[in-house]
């Protein structure tokens, strides 16, 4: 089930509107906890956004008004005993992951979740050393910010992102990252999701 849009209100935080956020942080875990009454997990799909509803929230609101969303990958790992067939035999292209940088900071164990994962599947994911990708949320996207943001992702990312070895193979988690990859390197990044499910269909197709 795909819950409909509605604002999470973390552009608000980060450019400092705090009320307007907290006003909007209200409204969201109102609809959030209708849904948790169903009893199905709450999954989200960018970390970023995700884990506002962990910190930005809760610091808000109180721990007791915003019910639990997981991870993407925190939610597959509960599923890992029956995720995959055994007798799924994938081709492995040796995937490498470049994870968003709040991600790995609030969240240390969400990167090698998603190792699970795909070990589950029967592939290898590897794990990058990189830092911020320099879009920082909004940050990359304002003017005045244009050639910092494009100073920081020279330092990490752009090296990996267009070095030979890694093409076709590297993946990334955050929304904000794939939008600077495409944006100063002229590549599509997948999300590990979509690299999964092309697999997948590469099964069926055969």
């Amino acid at each position: 089930f795909v819950m409909p849009y509605s604002a999470n209100g973390k552009p608000l935080q980060v450019q400092g509107f705090l009320g307007a956020f907290e006003r909007t942080a209200a409204k969201q875990a109102e609809r959030l906890r209708t849904l948790a009454r169903f009893d199905i997990p709450l999954v989200g799909i960018d970390p970023a956004m995700t884990l506002t509803y962990r910190q930005e929230y809760v610091k808000a609101l109180g721990n007791e008004a915003v019910p639990e969303v997981l991870m993407l990958q925190e939610w597959l790992t509960t599923r890992i005993n029956t995720l995959a067939p055994n007798q799924l035999k994938l081709t492995d292209p040796g995937f490498k992951l470049l994870s968003h940088c709040t991600e790995k900071t609030n969240a240390p164990g969400s990167p090698k979740a998603w190792q699970q994962v795909f070990a589950a599947f029967g592939l290898e994911l590897e794990l990058m050393a990189t830092g911020c990708c320099g879009m920082s949320g909004t940050y990359g996207h304002e003017t005045r910010n244009a050639a910092t943001s494009k100073t920081i992702y020279a330092q990490s990312w752009q090296p990996q992102v267009e070095a030979v070895e890694n093409s076709g193979k590297l993946l990334a988690t955050g929304y904000s990252c794939r939008s600077q990859v495409k944006r100063y390197s002229s590549q599509t990044l997948h999300h590990p999701l979509q690299a999964l499910l092309a697999q997948l269909k590469s099964v069926s197709h055969r």
